[in-house]
């Protein structure tokens, strides 16, 4: 009753669980902390007996083996969630996790018994236990927090078990419970046991459920959020055991069930609880019967499994220790294995073990006739009766093995045989076994006498086959004896055994005496050595003192050994002719003198002599043979006999034994043709020899030439029409047979050109000789006939001379050169032409080429074009055309302008220019572009431009300031020399339109005292000396023309010229002053410096900047001029200082640019060559370096490699890329064969830039060829990756070495062109190494639910888009078939390294020789620097400089009187100083009046 009691309260403890303890439940872990709110409800419950007994009471509270404590104590982790459905009603659920911990679930077990499922023991042993849950549903439903048992959900679809592609091991989905909590707006029955429609409203589609994470609700996707929370749980908090090392997937058929014999894996090691064991290691077993020790052989896992995985359980095959005990295996559940032992623990109980093993075998003999370990007995001996005893490593007897099972004992048997050695093998006479016995062990009954020879052996059971007992039997002396079989044939000469058995009294085999020497009789039939073939003897055998003591032995003889050699014939020396072959006939003889044959006999003959081979014959059958030798070609007999010697021998394994045969051959001379004789039939009678050289007449026929055929003695051979057919000459092949029959050989042409050496020959040839004789024709000159003239150049500048030289040579008729000519000849050639300069020309001698060689060739006069050049040599006369051009620029010359004397207005241009032509000396017009005109005029008043046209130059536009008479005059520059030229006069008259004056009156008799007013000023403007304004100015103007002189100086006299400081002025303002003077009787200080000061007063532009001009003052006119030649001398000292200055400034800055060029190329040069020298090319000649890489760079382009024939004639026209196969390169061969087969339709489609150039081609074609215009290929630019890389991370790790096949494509021009192209007909094609990994990678890429494009492989596999593989249609051909269509292949590696290093080479060259060209500049500039010209101008310069210094001194500075005028500026620029009035004339020296 008490446990019913327990039952119902478990029960209802469950139901009123949140009742009683709150929203959290009954969570009893250390590390919850409850809260203080819990519901103030107290559940009781009691049971009430019969009297006397009292009534129980249980409170609910106390519970704590409810489902739902269970379910919150073992909860690892939790999942949250809401449900809204479509009334807008809300479920709150939890699910839990309840994790596997190494060798168990933790999911709670049902409480309730009649609820309980019974779990199979099988799966139990197989270790598959996945159903942590079984077949419960996940979820209970709370209303109002109260249990409505009947109602349960059994899962949702996004936490249900996936049928395939699960994330996580399918056991996962059976961790975890759940709960949901519902409100009043789900209405249930009235005994509140059943929802109404809880499960429907939940699982409809407009259901949403949302994740609360720490209170909030998540709008996010359940399933994915549960499919994460799932992983995580099951990753870092299930302890399961891992499978490592996959092996194979086997059947098994130890005793388990039939429907889980397969599929089983099998792994090499297991991960468990934080240890790692593996095949080979000892182990323990816990919990079996008997527990035993053993090493692991496999782990297995039942299901189809790939590689590493996680699983709850699984089974370990041993093999029990030690194997010499039990030999056999064990299987049992992993769970099984003792993690506690040690593996020194394991090995102590496996050598506890061994010592149980039998170990020795202890012989007794308690009768008579006892025998010892390997004791020897004659035949007949009687045995004993053996006892044995069997003892283990500890020195016990035992009678058994120990077992690994129970009732499973094997008892240990001792067994005796007798072994007779009988002549087939040991034969198995005597053979007992022995039980074991409390009381006498292991007893045998007596044996007896036994009169074979035995082998007495004694043993332990099969289990022990290392312990025995031996002893032997063996025979008696010998009594009788019995001949055995005699090898037959017999051989002459050759040693032979006769076996004879010596047998004992029992018919053993027995040993011969010590003393025993046998006799043998044998009786010829015949005396004479003859064949022994049909011959048999008889042959005795007596040994003394055995009974019967003799026996007769049947024999038959053949011949012998080889023991020498016979050669016929033989008589020496033996006659034979050069030419001929002889033979000779050899016999091998034994001792006797018989003919004897043996296998592999061979005779070879050699004949001493360079170029005959050794002759072997085959004496193998028949003991004799021939000897041919070849026949005998000695050279050079010259009609003499040759003595030949002869050696007959035989191998090295007989020739030890047989003595070599020698023989003489006497060779005399043959009388077939062996030569030839060539001559003349002339008087001269000229023999050419073989390989003759003779020199000969270019051009001459050479007739009367005969020839003769002679043998080996010299004797001549008679010519027949038969031997004359066989004459052949290599010069003609129309020769006459009459003519050859009668000696005559065809005439021979000499070439006509004196060119190398020329080569004939008269052969003959008959089926046994080939005799040819050769002659080298050497063509030489024919007389001399012409005159050949040879210039090294063909034109010369008028005034230059022709470069290089002229050679003239004598020629024969051929154009052959004769060198005739003598030194003699100089002096009688002569050279004509018109405007040549004879005086110049210069005739020599050249003595290495026997010519004559004219130099000095100068024109001076006549026109511009083509002169001929007259040679006269001996008689002989040539002509050559030099053309003549104009000479170096040297004048300019006026070719046309308008009217002289020209007259221009003021600032106007001239109506027709001047048109200057450059010529050289002689006034020929010269092209040469590299002059430089510049025009100078005589006043730098006056302002002209220049162009330039062609050869020409015009004068445009001449301008001037100031009326007057103008010079101007044109001049060039050529390499920095001056090139003069014309001069123009030039009047420039005013422009009657324009103001070109100014004219100022004012009191002359006004005086200006110091500090005075200047008086004022009436100025008029005049044009064409005509007034045309009046202005009051200031006196003080603005700044002057730079053509004014900058020292003035005047004299008080009364020559106004010397009181006069400008004639005419002109002002930026347009105001002219006109004979600016001093005023007669002006006082001033003799040698005083006064400052003339001009301002402009002009309202708008009030800041103009006043002029001021500075002059002296001296009372005298002597030393006005004395300091106007003083200031002349110093303006001339000035410029000619300045223009040294320049002169040094420039040269210095060319000296430091040349400098830093230098620098610039040397660093270059450096850097190239450490660039170089990285790269290990070590520099010494750099011309030789360029052409050994140029060479080897050729070498590799030139190389055979593939090639794609596909004809494309279009490549090379307008917008025309060429065919697809020739646009790409592929490197590798399976990848140009697989990618070519891919796309072998589109391999000889040609790639047009234009839809227009592509038309042309259809049309061209009648649409035959297949065209693709590129503006027409839609441009696809996205670069997308690989299928297995997203976001720049695998997905997985992929096999096989996936590559795009567009990206082995190389492009050897147009690469963005033929990009786009391939994009275009490739695609995102893929290539891999084989099949295997293809088919992988693509049912990876397909289950990430990525789409997968074609991929080829290496060994011409190809899987399409659709998964399709196999089958000729996806198989590509050897590259064979293809037959040309296919990608060619690129230039190796090294091919472009050496392009690289080429390319740097030729830097490096040309960095060296600008390095080299840079420092030559800067040399030949420092030797300029350091020229005299240059070192003298800079002592002018210095002298100069002491000039100017001295003139400075005599004139004295400005500086002071210009202080000085500065502090009295300010009152003469104020305008109101300007007086009207007329002033008192001042007698102050420090004011003048002007």
């Amino acid at each position: 009753m008490f446990l019913l009691l327990l039952f119902y309260s478990s029960h209802f403890s469950h139901v009123y669980h949140y009742y009683i303890h709150g929203v959290n439940g009954n969570d009893m872990r250390p590390c919850y902390e409850n809260s203080d709110n819990l519901p103030n409800i107290d559940i009781q419950i009691f049971l009430r007996e019969k009297p006397p007994r009292c009534p129980r009471a249980i409170n609910l509270r106390e519970i704590d083996n409810d489902m739902q404590t269970l379910y919150i104590n073992a909860t690892a982790d939790t999942f949250e969630f809401k449900a809204c459905t479509k009334s807008h009603s809300t479920v709150e659920g939890v699910l839990r996790y309840h994790p596997f911990l190494y060798d168990r679930e933790t999911y709670p077990k049902e409480t309730d018994p009649a609820q309980a499922s019974v779990e199979d023991d099988d799966e139990k042993e197989s270790g598959v236990q996945d159903q942590a849950r079984g077949k419960r549903p996940i979820f209970d439903c709370y209303w109002n927090g109260r249990l409505i048992p009947y109602t349960t959900v059994s899962e949702f679809d996004w936490c249900a078990r996936p049928k395939r592609g699960a994330p996580v091991a399918p056991e996962c989905y059976s961790r975890f419970s759940g709960v949901l909590f519902t409100d009043d707006r789900f209405k249930v029955t009235t005994n509140k046991l059943t929802f109404m429609d809880l499960e429907l409203q939940l699982k409809n589609k407009d259901t949403i459920f949302t994740r609360v994470v720490n209170g909030q609700e998540q709008r996010v996707k359940i399933q994915r959020e549960f499919t994460q929370w799932l992983k995580t749980c099951h990753e870092k908090l299930d302890k399961q055991v891992q499978f490592l090392g996959f092996n194979e997937i086997i059947t098994r058929t130890d005793g388990v069930p039939k429907r889980m014999q397969y599929p089983w894996s099998t792994f090499s090691s297991i991960e468990w609880d934080g240890k790692t064991f593996k095949t080979g290691q000892y182990v323990k077993s816990q919990n079996t019967q008997p527990i035993f020790n053993g090493s692991v052989v496999r782990f297995m896992l039942y299901g189809d499994h790939s590689g590493d995985v996680f699983a709850t359980g699984g089974q370990v095959e041993i093999a029990l220790e030690p194997k010499e005990l039990y030999d056999m295996t064990r299987t049992i559940p992993i769970s099984k294995i003792d993690r506690t032992t040690t593996t020194a623990a394991i090995k102590r109980s496996i050598h506890d073990e061994l010592a149980k093993l039998p170990d020795k075998l202890n012989l007794g003999w308690p009768e008579s006739n006892a025998w010892s370990q390997n004791a020897v007995r004659p035949a007949g001996t009687p045995l004993g009766t053996p006892l044995y005893y069997i003892l283990n490593k500890k020195g016990e007897l035992i009678s058994k093995l120990p077992s690994a099972n129970q009732g499973n004992v094997k008892k240990l048997t001792v067994e005796l045989k007798l072994l007779w050695h009988g002549p087939t093998g040991n034969q198995e006479i005597i053979s007992c076994v022995a039980q074991h016995a409390a009381k006498w062990h292991y007893w045998f009954k007596p044996i007896g006498r036994h009169f074979h020879i035995c082998h007495f052996i004694s043993a332990v059971c099969a289990q022990c086959p290392d312990f025995g007992h031996s002893c032997f039997l063996s025979e008696g002396n010998a009594t009788t004896f019995v001949v055995g079989a005699v090898s037959s044939p017999l051989h002459v000469g050759v040693p032979f055994d006769i076996p004879l058995e010596l047998r004992d009294a029992h018919d053993h085999p027995a040993q011969p005496p010590p003393d025993l020497k046998p006799v043998l009789e044998c009786r010829w039939a015949c005396v004479a050595c003859v064949y022994f073939l049909s011959q048999t003897h008889d042959l005795k055998v007596v040994l003394p003192g055995l009974t019967p003591d003799s026996q007769i032995v049947k024999i038959s003889l053949l011949p012998g050994n080889p023991h020498s050699l016979h050669v016929t014939p033989d008589h020496s020396p033996v006659k034979v002719e050069n030419g001929n072959s002889f033979s000779f006939n050899v016999e091998v003889h034994d001792e006797a003198g018989n003919i004897t044959a043996q296998p592999k006999l061979v005779v070879r003959c050699q004949v001493w002599s360079r170029n005959l081979p050794v002759v072997v014959a085959d004496c193998s059958r028949t003991g004799a043979g021939p000897l041919a030798i070849k026949p005998i070609n000695l050279k050079n007999m010259n009609g003499n006999e040759c003595i030949l010697r002869v050696k007959f021998d035989m191998p090295v394994r007989f020739s030890k034994h047989i003595a070599a045969v020698l023989r003489e051959l006497k060779v005399v001379p043959s009388t077939r043709v062996s030569r030839i004789e060539v001559y003349t039939q002339t008087d001269d009678c000229l023999v050419l020899k073989d390989k003759d050289k003779i020199e000969w007449e270019a051009g001459d026929l050479i007739s009367n030439l005969y020839y003769k055929l002679l043998d080996e003695g010299g004797k001549e051979v008679p010519l027949t029409a038969k031997i004359a057919s066989m004459i052949k000459v290599n010069w003609t092949a129309d020769g006459s047979v009459a003519d050859l029959v009668q000696g005559k050989l065809p005439d021979v042409q000499v070439p006509k050109q004196v060119q190398g050496e020329h080569f004939y020959q008269v052969s003959f040839q008959d089926q046994h000789v080939s005799v040819n004789t050769s002659f080298t024709i050497v063509p030489r000159p024919d007389e001399p006939k012409h005159l050949k003239v040879t210039p090294s150049q063909s034109t010369v500048r008028m005034g230059e001379f022709l470069p290089g030289q002229i050679t003239l040579a004598l020629t024969d008729q051929y154009g052959n050169l004769t060198k005739t000519l003598t030194p003699t000849c100089v002096d009688n050639v002569t050279v004509e032409a018109e405007g040549l300069d004879k005086s110049a020309v210069a005739v020599t001698w050249q003595e290495s080429s026997c010519s004559v060689v004219v130099t000095g060739v100068r024109f001076k006069s006549g026109t511009l074009g083509i002169r001929e050049l007259c040679f006269t040599c001996r008689g002989f006369v040539a002509q050559v055309s030099i053309k003549v051009t104009a000479g170096l620029p040297a004048q300019l010359t006026l070719v046309s302008g308008p009217e002289q004397p020209l007259q221009v207005l003021n600032e106007h241009g001239i109506p027709t220019p001047f048109i200057i032509q450059l010529c050289d000396q002689f006034g020929n017009p010269s092209p040469d572009q590299r002059v430089v005109v510049a025009l100078k005029s005589s006043s730098k008043a006056l302002r002209v431009s220049l162009t330039e046209n062609t050869d020409k130059w015009a004068v445009l536009i001449p301008c001037c300031s100031t009326r007057g008479n103008y010079e101007l005059e044109f001049r060039g520059s050529f390499n920095k020399k001056p090139i003069r030229g014309p001069m123009v006069k030039l009047i420039v008259i005013p422009d009657p339109n324009k103001p070109v004056s100014l004219t100022v009156k004012y009191d002359t008799n006004a005086k200006l005292p110091a500090g005075g007013i200047l008086p004022g000023l009436y100025v008029s403007l005049s044009r064409d000396f005509q007034i045309n304004k009046h202005n009051s100015l200031c006196f003080m103007m603005s700044k002057l023309f730079s053509s004014i002189c900058h020292n003035f100086a005047v004299s008080n006299t009364d020559d106004i010229a010397h009181r006069t400081l400008v004639k005419n002025m002109t002002l930026t303002i347009t105001v002219s002053l006109r004979l600016l003077a001093v005023m007669q009787n002006s006082p001033g200080h003799d040698g005083g410096v006064y400052v003339l000061h001009f301002k402009p007063e002009v309202p708008k532009y009030p800041t103009l900047a006043p002029f001021e001009l500075s002059f002296g003052f001296y009372n005298d006119a002597e030393n006005q001029q004395n300091m106007s030649k003083l200031s002349k001398k110093k303006d001339e000292l000035s410029h000619a200082i300045a223009v040294y200055k320049e002169i040094f400034n420039t040269n210095k800055e060319l000296l430091d640019l040349l400098t830093s060029r230098h620098q610039d190329a040397s660093n270059k040069e450096g850097i190239l060559k450490t660039e170089l020298g990285k790269r290990n090319i070590r520099i010494t000649d750099i011309d030789k370096v360029l052409n050994e890489k140029t060479a080897e760079m050729d070498r590799l382009r030139n190389a055979p490699r593939r090639v794609c024939t596909i004809a494309d004639p279009f490549r090379g026209h307008h917008d025309v890329l060429g065919k697809v196969g020739h646009l790409a390169l592929v490197e590798d061969d399976a990848a140009a064969v697989v990618i070519s087969w891919h796309i072998r339709g589109d391999m000889d489609c040609v790639i047009t830039r234009t839809t227009d150039a592509a038309r042309r081609i259809y049309n061209d074609t009648s649409g035959k060829q297949q065209v693709m215009p590129l503006e027409t290929i839609y441009r696809n630019q996205s670069n997308r990756p690989m299928p297995h890389m997203r976001n720049g991370r695998c997905l997985f790790a992929p096999v096989g070495n996936p590559v795009r096949a567009r990206d082995l494509l190389i492009y050897p021009e147009n690469a963005e062109c033929c990009d786009i192209v391939f994009r275009t007909i490739l695609g995102d094609t893929i290539l891999m190494d084989n099949l295997d990994s293809a088919n992988n990678y693509r049912k990876a890429v397909v289950q990430q639910n990525i789409p997968c494009p074609t991929i080829l492989t290496r060994q011409g596999e190809r899987i399409s888009a659709m998964g399709k593989f196999g089958g000729a249609q996806n198989r590509a051909p050897s590259i064979e078939r293809l037959q040309g269509l296919v990608f060619g292949a690129p230039p190796p590696q090294q091919y472009h390294t050496l392009s690289e290093q080429i390319a740097m080479l030729h830097q490096y060259r040309a960095a060296l020789q600008n390095k080299n060209l840079t420092r030559k500049e800067r040399d030949n500039h420092m030797k300029k620097l350091k020229a005299p010209d240059m070192v003298q101008k800079e002592v002018d310069m210095e002298e100069n400089l002491k000039q100017l210094e001295e003139i400075n001194r005599q004139l004295g500075t400005f500086e002071g009187v210009q202080a000085w005028w500065r502090k009295i500026n300010a009152s003469l620029l104020s305008p109101s100083h300007i007086s009207s009035k007329r002033p008192r004339r001042s007698r102050d020296p420090s004011h003048l009046s002007i």
